[in-house]
């Protein structure tokens, strides 16, 4: 990127004039001399729901700054075309929508933009209709011939009176940490050092641009954030990629995320009261509660239609959720421990162990994954259930599950240091294991943690990375012989799509009263699931009883829950030309029976407040 300027740029004069300019002035925006440049920022944006409110709060907001003869632009700054479930079926399409709709004037890259397949990214990048700013990362294959792309923006601003004009530059800044990407990432585009780039673009927009201030616009964790702080006099940085909100002032700079998902937005004004006024301007900022605002009934509608592809999958329920475990939120899994995430986790453990027999060893003893691995940012209703859109939402079908050894005295202090700022790294765990005050785990599976035992752990590969925790990846960088094979692990959907199959299972056959000692279903009750009486069960069979008996919703189409149900029978079953894509009564009593006898049969894992009701 070539050499980089004096360090005076990046500390000197400019530092020292800041101390002294940066301050809020309520009224200095209203003032006919002065120029304001508004800014609506939001970042890692994962949902369609909050644009329509956020389309009106534009509206709102820029009408009450141009009354006042300044200038509102809104960005969303990296994050947006992935990973979520709607994009994995849509590739980005009904996020551009809204993107274009709302719409959002600047987007800068994050590094799951990576997450869609490279083809789809570039069509994407060329349906967007405004301002996409690419400082770090021009070599990307879409940058040199595109219609939205730029290595930087100027925005020029004039005050009311016209005696006061400035310049506001702004840059684009990727992170380029390499254990954020798989090889080839963004096509095999190089992504530039941050600091490097940001070094040299300020040079360049303040000697050759005049600019009167730059403004990085970053994807950059809250320590890198702070770095640039200390070593820029930049007065205002806006920026994402943690997931929760950020205001503080770091060495004179402001520092400012929206947090994930668009419920909060930043609103910042960049002001100079005069002509006569330093450079450096005077910054005001809050956060917006996105909601406070009503929502526009045409994106709304564009949000629906978006949305509509999810149906099959909103309704084909796979469990309920316990009393326990609500309110059940995901909403900041990186910064405390959520509901969700001891449901799902507590899910795996049992998934793991669920054909164990009653009083043999357990696979697993307790499951922990970190918290950037629970990704829906939701609250859900009271009465909300598990369905498959939910699983697909909240954790990433591409992590396999592996047990890994973990000393407990590895164990009691390893979580702990996960937590303190939000992070990606913060722990999540089941409901067997607990914690003092301090952090220190003192329960694994319900009983005290033993400091010399060694406990078996359900997790994802990324569970030993040092960075996150320092005394578990110190533990597995000693003893790399301990960690999981490449291929042993287990997809984490297909995990508890059978776990769930089979709770749905147990569940029907407490409600038809199955003999489990003789292993036999009597005929009423075989008769309560054999629609057409033909004296064996169908996949059409089992799906009416999913609803009829078991109380769960299903979708003609989706039937992932009913040919698990149906195989996990049926490899109990004697195949003959006569019984091919059916269950007979005998077969069906054999599998409760040997389930039964196994963990399955005394997990809780589904609410069963209505297990006797027929």
């Amino acid at each position: 990127m070539g050499g980089l300027p004096c360090s005076c740029a990046r500390q000197g004069v400019g530092r020292l004039l800041r101390s002294v300019e940066v301050v809020d002035e309520d009224n200095a925006a209203s003032a006919p001399s002065a120029c304001t440049l508004r800014i609506i920022q939001i970042t890692d944006v994962y949902v369609l729901e909050n644009f329509p409110h956020l389309r009106n709060l534009i509206v709102d907001k820029r009408a009450e700054i141009e009354a006042q003869g300044g200038k509102l632009i809104s960005m969303l700054t990296g994050d947006f075309l992935a990973p979520y479930l709607l994009s994995s079926l849509d590739k980005g399409v009904g996020m551009m929508n809204m993107l274009n709709g709302t719409p959002i004037d600047y987007l800068t890259w994050g590094n799951h933009e990576d997450d869609l397949a490279h083809a789809d990214v570039m069509r994407r990048e060329r349906e967007y209709k405004g301002r996409w700013i690419n400082t770090n990362m021009q070599t990307h294959e879409s940058f040199k011939n595109s219609k939205c792309q730029v290595d930087a923006e100027v925005i020029d601003l004039k005050s009311a009176d016209g005696s006061n004009r400035r310049k506001v530059g702004l840059i684009g800044i990727l992170s380029n940490a390499p254990s954020l990407y798989k090889p080839n990432a963004f096509g095999g585009a190089t992504i530039e050092d941050p600091w490097e780039t940001m070094a040299l673009y300020k040079h360049k927009l303040e000697n050759d641009r005049d600019c009167d201030v730059v403004i990085p616009l970053c994807h950059l964790y809250e320590p890198q954030d702070e770095r640039t702080c200390k070593d820029f006099d930049f007065p205002l940085i806006l920026s994402g990629h943690d997931h929760h909100v950020v205001d503080r002032v770091v060495a004179g700079t402001r520092l400012l995320k929206a947090g994930i998902d668009g419920h909060n937005a930043v609103m910042v004004d960049v002001t100079w009261s005069s002509s006569r006024s330093d450079p450096t301007p005077s910054i005001k900022a809050e956060i917006l509660n996105v909601k406070d605002w009503p929502a526009d009934p045409e994106l709304q509608s564009v949000a629906e239609k978006a949305y509509s592809v999810l149906d099959p999958l909103r309704k084909t329920e796979l469990a309920k959720i316990p009393t326990v475990f609500r309110p059940v939120t995901s909403f900041n899994s990186r910064g405390c421990r959520v509901s969700m995430g001891t449901y799902l986790l507590s899910r795996i453990r049992d998934a793991m162990n669920m054909d164990s027999a009653i009083g043999g060893e357990q696979r697993c003893d307790c499951s922990i994954i970190k918290g950037g691995n629970i990704r829906g940012g939701r609250a859900y209703a009271d009465d909300e259930v598990l369905t498959l859109e939910v699983l697909q939402s909240e954790l990433e079908d591409r992590k396999e599950v592996v047990v890994v050894p973990v000393p407990g005295l590895v164990l009691r202090v390893g979580l702990r240091e996960t937590f303190g700022v939000p992070n990606p790294g913060w722990m999540q765990y089941d409901d067997g294991v607990l914690l003092d005050d301090d952090g220190f785990v003192t329960h694994v599976a319900g009983n005290p943690i033993d400091l010399a035992k060694t406990y078996k752990v359900a997790t994802v590969s990324d569970f030993w990375r040092k960075r996150d925790a320092p005394t578990i990846g110190a533990y597995f960088e000693v003893h790399p012989q301990l960690l999981p094979e490449p291929d042993s692990g287990v997809p984490i959907h297909a995990l508890l799509i059978r776990l769930f199959s089979m709770q749905i299972w147990n569940r029907m056959w407490k409600k038809l009263h199955v003999d489990f000692g003789e292993g036999r279903i009597d005929e009423e009750a075989f008769k309560r699931m054999d629609l057409d009486g033909d004296g064996k069960l169908s996949r059409e069979d089992i799906k009416a009883a999913i609803s009829n008996i078991a109380g769960l919703e299903t979708f003609a189409g989706q039937d992932v829950v009913v040919n698990q149900m149906f195989e996990e029978i049926s490899s109990f079953q004697e195949l003959t030309t006569e019984n091919v894509g059916h269950i007979d009564a005998r077969t069906l009593g054999q599998a409760a029976k040997h389930w039964s006898g196994t963990s399955l049969s005394q997990m809780g894992g589904d609410d069963d407040s209505d297990e006797d009701d027929d």
